[in-house]
C-alpha cells in the first residue's frame, strides 16, 4: 500500500483580524486528508502541519512544508495528500521544488487534494498543477495589497498593530511592568554611557525573551537594539511596508514614522513607557554612536581599554593604543597589557606604559577631582541660598519645554506657537543661569551627579567610565621616562599630566 504524507496549513493570524489562532483550520483539514487517504486507498505515514504560516511571503519558512519535501526527496513518503493544492503551495518556485521530486522519482507517486489529483509525473498534470498556483499566487497578491492598504489607513489613525505583541507589552495595549522596568533601566544606561552590547548580555543573563525569540533561545542583539529604538514606546506609530519587511527583514522603525500632513508624528492608542522626549533623547544618543567606533566588532560599541584614545603621547601627540604583554612573560602576570605609541598610526613608536597602573592613577585623579566639584557646588549652595531657587526653576523650565513638545507632536501647537514659546523659554533658562555663576558654566555637574559617580564608580562599564572621563579630561599626556630614566617596573606618575576640561 503506497505511504503518503498530509499536509494542512493555515495562514498567518492578524490577516483577517479576527485573532483566531488557526487551529479549526488545520483541524478540519487534518479531518480531509485522513479521508482523502481513505478514499485513495494509501496510509498515512504522517501529517507535516504549518499553523500559521504563510505560503506566499518569500522570507516565510515552513517548517512543516521542508520537512515534507525531506521525506519525499528520501523516500520516506510517495505521495501528498492536502486539502487543496494552494494549502501546499502559493508560489511557483514552492511548486517547482516538488515537480523537480516527482519527476525524478522512480516509483509510484501520488499528489490529491479535495478539489482533484495532479498527476506532477506528466506535462498536462504539470500544466494543471502550475495554473491553480499561478491563479492562488494572483489573489494572494491582491490580498496583500488590500491589507497593506487597510494597515496604513490604521496606522495613520493611530490604531495599534494587529499581531503578536510588541516587548514592554501584554497586549496591543497595555504595558507589560517587568518588560517596561527592563527598558526604562536600559535607557538610563544607555544615556549614562553602557553600550546595547552591554545591555544585551545583561538581558541574555537574566533570561529575557522576546515575542519572536525562538524557543529555548534568549533575547538577540538586534532585537535589543529595535526595541530600544522602537517609536511604540512614547506611543508614535510607525508602519513598515510589508513588501520593504520580506525584501529588508528588519529594518529601523524610526525611518518609518507615520506622520500626518504638518510632519508631526502620529500618536496610537495605548499606554506608553517613555515620553517622547525621553525616547528622542534615547534615540540621538544611539544615533550619535554610529560610525564612531573604529576596529570593533560589528553590533558593539565597546572600547576594551579604558584610555584608548584619551592617553596620547607627549613626544607626538598620537593617541595611545593597547597591547598584550608575551604570555609567560613577568610583564604579562603583573599587568597582562600596555599602552603605546602606535607608528602604524602615525605616532613616534618610541613610548610605552604599563596599563593598570596608569588606569589607576588616572582614575583616582578624576575621582578626587569629582568630589572636589561636589565640594565646591556645596558650598556655593550655602553662600548662595539663591542658585537653589535658581535650580529649581531650570527644571520647571526643562518640563516647560517637555510639554511644549508634547502639544505640537499632538498637534495642539501651531509651528508658530511652539516657536515663540520655545523662545520664551530659553530666553529664560539664559536669564536665569546668568544670575547665577555656578550655573553658567556648562561642563560643570550638579553636587548631587557628581557624588553617584564617585559612589557607584566601581560598578561602571569601561564604556560608561570612558563617557564620564570624556566629560571633564581634555587628555592624559605620558611623557617618555628619558635617557636614563627607565622606570624599572616602578610606576612614575610626575611622568603623566592630565589636561582637564
Amino acid at each position: 500500500m503506497l505511504k503518503a504524507g498530509g499536509y494542512v496549513r493555515i495562514s498567518d493570524r492578524g490577516r483577517t483580524g479576527d485573532d483566531r489562532d488557526g487551529r479549526e483550520g488545520v483541524v478540519r483539514q487534518r479531518a480531509d486528508v485522513y479521508d482523502l487517504a481513505r478514499t485513495k486507498g494509501c496510509t498515512i505515514h504522517r501529517v507535516y502541519e504549518d499553523n500559521d504560516t504563510s505560503a506566499f511571503k518569500r522570507r516565510v519558512r515552513r517548517e512543516g512544508f521542508e520537512e515534507m519535501v525531506l521525506d519525499l526527496e528520501r523516500g520516506v513518503i510517495s505521495g501528498m495528500l492536502a486539502h487543496d493544492i494552494d494549502r501546499v503551495a502559493r508560489r511557483p518556485q514552492d511548486l517547482e521544488r516538488l515537480i523537480d521530486i516527482y519527476e525524478q522519482s522512480r516509483r509510484p507517486m501520488l499528489f490529491a487534494t479535495t478539489a482533484g489529483d495532479y498527476d506532477l509525473t506528466t506535462a498536462d498534470g504539470r500544466f494543471q498543477a502550475r495554473i491553480h498556483v499561478t491563479v492562488a499566487n494572483k489573489f494572494s497578491s491582491d490580498a496583500a495589497r488590500r491589507v497593506a492598504r487597510q494597515k496604513l489607513a490604521e496606522a495613520t489613525e493611530g490604531k495599534p498593530h494587529r499581531g503578536r505583541r510588541a516587548f514592554g507589552w501584554k497586549d496591543a495595549e497595555h504595558i507589560a511592568e517587568g518588560e517596561a522596568a527592563l527598558i526604562k533601566k536600559a535607557r538610563q544606561d544607555v544615556l549614562t554611557g553602557k553600550s546595547v552590547a552591554t545591555v544585551h548580555r545583561e538581558w541574555v543573563a537574566l533570561g529575557v525573551r522576546g515575542p519572536q525569540t525562538p524557543p529555548g533561545k534568549t533575547i538577540g542583539y538586534s532585537s535589543v537594539l529595535y526595541v530600544l529604538r522602537n517609536p511604540r514606546l512614547c506611543g508614535y506609530r510607525a508602519y513598515v511596508p510589508q513588501e520593504i519587511r520580506e525584501r529588508s527583514g528588519r529594518v529601523d522603525p524610526v525611518e518609518y514614522l507615520v506622520e500626518r500632513t504638518d510632519g508631526t508624528p502620529v500618536t496610537g492608542r495605548w499606554e506608553t513607557i517613555l515620553t517622547p522626549g525621553e525616547w528622542r533623547e534615547l534615540v540621538d544618543e544611539l544615533d550619535s554612536r554610529k560610525g564612531k567606533e573604529k576596529g570593533r566588532r560589528a553590533g558593539t560599541t565597546v572600547t576594551k581599554r579604558l584610555l584608548t584614545g584619551i592617553a596620547r603621547c607627549a613626544r607626538c601627540g598620537t593617541g595611545l593604543a593597547s597591547g598584550m604583554y608575551q604570555r609567560g612573560t613577568a610583564s604579562f602576570g603583573k599587568h597582562g597589557y600596555y599602552y603605546y605609541c602606535r607608528a602604524a598610526d602615525g605616532g613616534c613608536g618610541k613610548l610605552s606604559r604599563s596599563g593598570p597602573p596608569l588606569e589607576d592613577h588616572v582614575e583616582k585623579a578624576l575621582l578626587d577631582h569629582l568630589m572636589k566639584q561636589a565640594r565646591d557646588a556645596k558650598s556655593a549652595e550655602a553662600a548662595d541660598p539663591g542658585s537653589i531657587s535658581s535650580m529649581g526653576t531650570l527644571k520647571r523650565i526643562e518640563e516647560d519645554k517637555a510639554e511644549a513638545r508634547r502639544l505640537r507632536a499632538d498637534g495642539l501647537l501651531s509651528l508658530a506657537e511652539f516657536a515663540r514659546e520655545m523662545c520664551r523659554l530659553e530666553k529664560a533658562e539664559k536669564v536665569t543661569r546668568e544670575t547665577v555663576p555656578a550655573l553658567a558654566t556648562p561642563s560643570a555637574r550638579p553636587r548631587s551627579a557628581a557624588a553617584r559617580i564617585v559612589r557607584e564608580w566601581n560598578a561602571y562599564t569601561v564604556d560608561m567610565k570612558r563617557r564620564e572621563m570624556g566629560r571633564s579630561i581634555e587628555a592624559v599626556v605620558v611623557a617618555p621616562a628619558g635617557k636614563g630614566g627607565a622606570q624599572r617596573g616602578i610606576f612614575r606618575p610626575d611622568l603623566i599630566e592630565i589636561v582637564w576640561k
